[in-house]
C-alpha cells in the first residue's frame, strides 16, 4: 500500500503532538510536515505537496477556512480534513464551501479520524457523526430560498482576514504589510467589515471574532 503523507496544521502543541503520535502508529501514514499558523500553513504544504492535511479551523493569522480555500485553488489534488471543536451549520457550511474532503469533530474518537483519512484518501467526504442530521439537512437543501445569509457571508475573503488580523492584535501598519496591501486599502477593509456587521471599535470586533471561533478566547 502506498504510504499516506499527512501534513498537520494545528496551532496547539499538546494536541498536534498527540495527532502525530496517533498517526505514527500506523504504517501507512507518514506526516511529513506541521504548521503552527495559516501563513505558514500555506508556505509548508505548497512546498511539501501531501497527500493529505489535516487542518484546524482556527488558526492564528489566516483561518483554517481560508488555508483550505487557498490550498484548494493551487492544488486541488490535496485532500484536506478539517478538525475543529465547531459543530454549527454556518462552519460546516463555510469549510465544505471552501472544497474541503471531511470535517472531524475533535471530540471523535481516534478510530473514527482513521477511517475519515481511509474515507478522503478512497475519494469519498467523510463528515463526522457528531454532526447532527439537521445541520447537514440545511447545508444540503441548496433550493432552500428561505436561508438566512449570516453575518460571516457578508464578507469578502480580504475582510476575513482583515477581522482575523484585528482580533489578533494587529495594526493596520502591520495588517498590511502581512498582507501585501496599502495601509488606505486595509482602512477601506476595516471601514467596510465594521459598517456590515454594525461594529463600531476594535474590543467589538475582537468580540465578533472570539464568538465566532476566528481567534481562540
Amino acid at each position: 500500500m502506498k504510504m499516506i503523507r499527512v501534513f498537520i496544521a494545528e496551532d496547539h502543541t499538546i494536541l498536534r503532538e498527540g495527532l502525530k503520535s496517533l498517526l505514527y502508529s500506523n504504517e501507512d501514514i507518514e506526516v511529513i510536515g506541521e504548521a503552527v499558523d495559516g501563513h505558514q500553513a500555506i508556505q509548508n504544504i505548497l512546498k511539501l505537496l501531501p497527500d493529505l492535511v489535516l487542518m484546524d479551523l482556527s488558526m492564528p493569522h489566516i483561518n483554517g477556512t481560508e488555508v483550505i480555500t487557498t490550498i484548494k485553488k493551487r492544488e486541488p489534488g490535496i485532500k484536506i480534513i478539517a478538525l475543529t471543536v465547531h459543530k454549527s451549520e454556518e462552519y460546516v457550511r463555510a469549510t465544505l464551501n471552501a472544497k474541503a474532503d471531511g470535517y472531524v469533530l475533535k471530540e471523535d474518537t481516534h478510530q473514527e479520524l482513521l477511517t475519515a483519512i481511509k474515507s478522503v484518501m478512497s475519494g469519498k467526504v467523510f463528515l463526522s457523526p457528531g454532526i447532527c442530521g439537521k445541520v447537514l439537512t440545511g447545508f444540503l437543501d441548496n433550493n432552500d430560498d428561505s436561508k438566512t445569509e449570516t453575518s460571516w457571508d457578508l464578507l469578502t475573503e480580504r475582510e476575513r482576514q482583515v477581522i482575523k488580523l484585528i482580533a489578533e492584535g494587529s495594526k493596520n501598519l502591520e495588517i498590511a504589510d502581512r498582507l501585501s496591501l496599502s495601509v488606505k486599502t486595509v482602512e477601506k477593509h476595516r471601514s467596510n467589515l465594521m459598517r456590515k456587521l454594525d461594529l463600531h471599535n476594535a474590543s467589538a470586533i475582537t468580540s465578533y471574532a472570539i464568538e465566532n471561533g476566528l481567534v481562540n478566547r
